[in-house]
């Protein structure tokens, strides 16, 4: 019986002590989850939230596991795109957790402006010097993929004052290309629609190409070809500009906010001819196809090609907490004498986190002994291919595409036209998904892919499963 919060034995009348906490645990839970409804209408982002078909409460996420999720209502869900393509060993990882709140007791936080440095920031950096590709071996740590985009043109730019060319400034990006949502990062983006509010903070002269889309652009020719005339786009747009003005080239070796468009093999060694040529310095923004998720280590690595910079985040600490790092060839270091004491890019409070850098370090131990690059290789493979089988005769599917655990469907309207699928029509994909039990990212006209890379043979299985019946619902929808 409850007396004044309490369960008291009718009989004897003395207090249970287990079935009162009992009680009150419930009750915490119950008054956690009508407070978190009415938190998250704090958020500035759930203004302008895209689950309009969830309740609050339903958009409270609470713990994790591998590669399952549950809400704070307790539904189980398959991460299928790990966050944002973020978190690739998995949730959960308590050797994180312990090299976090061991760094955290040791040394929380201390600056590294003017010249200050710590143990984990030292050791990580060392660590990418090993794992990148050819002599990417200096390294400047940030926060967010958007500040290692923005440090790695702000490097490009002092490299060129330090070597005696200051005209060289602008930046040459792709149509489709995303670089991150800082006032700098949006003058090379090239989603329009994202960045319209800010043209008139941009500086002209930042000039958009076309990058190779097999699906779409490749037509009756080659890949060969394909690549071939994207280069020529390139060069031109650079000698338009006028080399001697032009400081780099910012390319994602996947485009995936443009909707996981994959170039095929080559283009990468033709922007580096290119950039080799004409005096410009080749930027690979790898914030999402960075450490292991294409099943390389770096997205580069599949065509053997060193950029001059290398921009990375997301997987770096695979989320557990924020930091990026843009690491910058030998010979950009080299133009800066070894004893200068003048700064030239100028590092922000959080630079090279002791915290963050341990999470890094313990992140990057889990991916070598767990072999995760190469099993997001094997378990990418069986997912393009169990998709494939699976949806070979929807008429509402184009194409599946993949490289790694880093894959995509195309959809088209199912009238044989091959236009693409209404973007409103795409966007079902993520209920639907959702009520057979996974996560998946559904945006234009492409559902999209990216599970962490602990995934297990299983549990692929399961994702295609759940995104084929999806994709079969929708046709019905569509024709119905």
């Amino acid at each position: 019986r409850e007396w004044y919060g309490m369960v008291v034995n009718p009989v004897t009348g003395t207090v249970d002590q287990r079935e009162t906490e009992a009680l009150r645990r419930t009750r915490r839970q119950g008054e956690d989850t009508m407070i978190d409804g009415r938190m998250i209408q704090h958020l500035w982002t759930h203004k302008t939230q895209d689950h309009p078909w969830l309740s609050d409460e339903e958009l409270v996420i609470d713990r994790a596991e591998g590669v399952w999720v549950w809400t704070q209502n307790g539904k189980k869900l398959l991460d299928g795109f790990a966050g944002l393509a973020v978190v690739n060993v998995g949730h959960g990882r308590r050797e994180i957790a312990e090299a976090i709140a061991e760094q955290t007791v040791r040394l929380a936080y201390y600056p590294t402006t003017r010249q200050f440095s710590n143990r984990p920031a030292a050791e990580l950096a060392a660590k990418l010097a090993t794992l990148a590709p050819g002599d990417l071996t200096y390294s400047m740590f940030a926060v967010s993929g958007s500040e290692a985009n923005e440090r790695a043109m702000q490097i490009a730019r002092h490299y060129w004052l330090a070597t005696g060319k200051p005209g060289k400034y602008k930046v040459i990006s792709l149509q489709g290309g995303y670089h991150g949502a800082t006032a700098g990062t949006f003058a090379v983006c090239g989603l329009p629609q994202m960045v319209e509010a800010y043209a008139p903070l941009q500086v002209p002269g930042f000039a958009k190409v076309t990058p190779p889309h097999p699906y779409r652009d490749r037509g009756a020719g080659t890949d060969e070809e394909l690549v071939q005339r994207c280069a020529a786009g390139l060069r031109e747009a650079i000698v338009r500009e006028g080399p001697d003005t032009v400081s780099a080239v910012i390319l994602e070796p996947i485009l995936s906010s443009g909707g996981i468009i994959i170039p095929p093999l080559g283009w990468l060694r033709a922007v580096r001819a290119i950039c080799d040529d004409l005096e410009v310095l080749m930027i690979a923004d790898e914030v999402i196809t960075g450490f292991g998720r294409t099943g390389r280590w770096f997205a580069v690595e599949h065509e053997s090609v060193v950029p001059d910079l290398m921009s990375v985040a997301k997987g770096i600490t695979s989320g557990y907490v924020p930091l990026s790092a843009t690491i910058a060839r030998r010979h950009l270091a080299d133009a800066f004498p070894a004893d200068s004491k003048q700064e030239n890019v100028h590092p922000n409070t959080y630079a090279a986190h002791p915290v963050a850098c341990a999470a890094g370090l313990a992140n990057l131990r889990i991916m070598e002994q767990d072999r995760l690059v190469e099993n997001a290789e094997a378990m990418g493979a069986r997912l393009v291919e169990g998709l494939r089988g699976a949806l070979k005769t929807r008429a509402i599917v184009g194409e599946v595409r993949g490289r790694g655990l880093l894959a995509a469907v195309e959809l088209i309207e199912p009238d044989g036209s091959g236009r693409p699928l209404d973007a409103k029509r795409v966007a079902d994909l993520d209920r639907k998904a959702w009520d057979r039990g996974a996560i998946l990212y559904a945006r234009g006209s492409v559902l999209r892919f990216a599970p962490p890379l602990c995934i297990t043979a299983a549990e692929v299985d399961e994702l295609v499963g759940i995104a084929a019946d999806s994709i079969e619902a929708l046709e019905r929808d569509i024709a119905g």
